[in-house]
């Protein structure tokens, strides 16, 4: 796909913006509402069989329904559109365009990240996770790469493509190791929202002491009995690191309950409405959001 191609008679092709193995991601011209779009494209056809390939694209189909389902929560870029493209008719998604870095750039760039301002990324997908989960849907994918921070400073939480419904008994294992919970690795374990709970955890401690809590372990988790195993690198506040800690169970069942739980041990670490800015704020400023009442 280049620049200047036309999908669906309406979405020009300005740019690539990156791609991963779920697909390739380019930026957009909805020339019916005169804005820029995101367009998520299934990977191209290698050597599969046609059948085959359409099979792979209805996971792009999936992602569609769940964004649908889920379009009212703030937070989760919202999906516009789908279609097919080229002779092997590739699936692909249109969904809202955000603005601002990825979770990982920022943390490369300001690495080790300030308590308050890791706690105010971690707070904010509390918001946006607890609306989720009470939609019956666990995300089981919360990474750095699938977390943006605006240049307001509000975080948004993007790829619901592994997102499953809490009652689904039939999930396939998966997610990203160093942030996916042992359970998700587990085809007989039922998943609840202290997935999401775990890779929050594991968000906190790579933002503030640069470490994730089972480096060096292998998935899923055989031997391990606690997080950081060879002990961790860095200090933290002791009533951050026992949250986090908590977070981070093996045990999901030692873990608090849901992103809800986490938020109002989080909110005594949040910065106050109309206070000031710090000055080694990071740009962008994911305090903003609680000190401006965004």
């Amino acid at each position: 796909m280049v620049p200047g191609m036309m999908l669906n008679g309406r979405y020009q092709v300005v740019r690539k913006l990156g791609e991963g193995g779920e697909g390739e991601i380019f930026v957009a011209r909805d020339t019916e509402k005169g804005q820029d779009v995101a367009i998520k494209l299934q990977p191209a056809r290698t050597f599969e069989s046609l059948a085959t390939y359409a099979d792979y694209g209805r996971y792009i189909g999936q992602e569609h329904d769940r964004m649908w389902d889920v379009l009212e929560i703030k937070g989760i870029p919202r999906v516009f559109d789908r279609g097919t493209f080229g002779r092997s008719d590739r699936q692909f998604l249109v969904m809202e365009l955000v603005d601002g870095v990825t979770l990982a750039q920022w943390i490369a760039e300001h690495e080790p990240v300030s308590a308050m301002a890791a706690v105010s990324v971690v707070a904010q997908l509390c918001e946006i996770l607890d609306r989720l989960h009470a939609k019956a849907y666990i995300h089981r994918d919360v990474t750095p790469n699938n977390t943006m921070i605006q240049f307001d400073g509000c975080v948004r939480l993007l790829d619901v493509g592994i997102a499953v419904r809490s009652d689904d008994l039939n999930t396939a294992p998966g997610g990203s190791p160093g942030y996916a919970a042992p359970e998700q690795f587990d085809r007989q374990a039922r998943l609840t929202p202290q997935v999401d709970v775990f890779a929050l955890g594991a968000l906190l401690f790579q933002m503030v002491i640069g470490q994730l809590p089972y480096d060096g372990v292998e998935y899923p988790f055989d031997g391990a009995e606690r997080a950081f195993p060879a002990g961790a690198r860095a200090t933290m506040p002791d009533d951050l690191r026992s949250l986090g800690l908590a977070m981070v169970s093996l045990d999901p069942r030692q873990r608090p309950r849901g992103a809800a739980e986490v938020l109002r041990y989080l909110r005594p670490m949040l910065p106050a409405l109309g206070s000031a800015a710090s000055p080694k704020a990071t740009r962008p400023d994911p305090t903003a959001h609680y000190r401006r009442g965004l």
